[in-house]
């Protein structure tokens, strides 16, 4: 899998109204390819993206602390 529990994550889906924003996997549903990760911190609920809506942010993460 691209991304593993707890790595920080930004939204490259440019449809997407969370494009650019930083959150968190929290889960990931291997039986689902077209949207295996769950995203924490966008929302007031974790939402589902695919692994292409999603790049490594955590160097940006380190950046804002």
């Amino acid at each position: 899998m691209k991304f593993k529990l707890g790595d920080p994550v930004r939204v490259i889906a440019t449809p997407s109204r969370f494009f650019d924003m930083v959150g968190a996997v929290c889960d990931v549903d291997r039986h689902h390819p077209l949207l295996p990760y769950q995203v924490t911190g966008l929302e007031g609920r974790p939402l589902w993206f695919g692994p292409n809506e999603l790049i490594l942010a955590e160097h940006q993460m380190e950046e804002a602390s």
